[in-house]
């Protein structure tokens, strides 16, 4: 094989290689983003129900109330795989945001 034909196969491989790895960290970004959304919106649904019903009446849900209340399953991050803190609660005031405590 000539020069200029090892040149140009190593080339196209480079190239190659470099599309693929960006758009599979793209992939891998996007469905950690999803898995988390997942997470965070069934915890958000439970404690929109817990309030609408007027079983949490407070500005702060945590976790412990809606598992108690909701007969929530124990939540997880489906990132670290670690359950979520009991304290963590979402915040009625500022349209129902989760906010995680480690």
């Amino acid at each position: 094989m000539s020069k200029n034909k090892v040149i140009s196969y190593v080339s196209i491989l480079i190239i190659v290689l470099a599309v693929f790895t960006t758009t599979a960290l793209k992939v891998y970004k996007i469905h950690n983003e999803r898995l988390l959304e997942v997470t965070t919106k069934a915890i958000i649904d439970s404690a929109k129900k817990c309030y609408y019903n007027n079983s949490c009446v407070d500005d702060k849900i945590t976790l412990n109330e809606l598992y108690d209340k909701m007969g929530l399953s124990t939540q997880t991050n489906p990132m670290t795989k670690k359950i979520y803190n009991d304290q963590s609660y979402i915040d009625i005031t500022n349209n129902f945001q989760f906010n995680e405590i480690n």
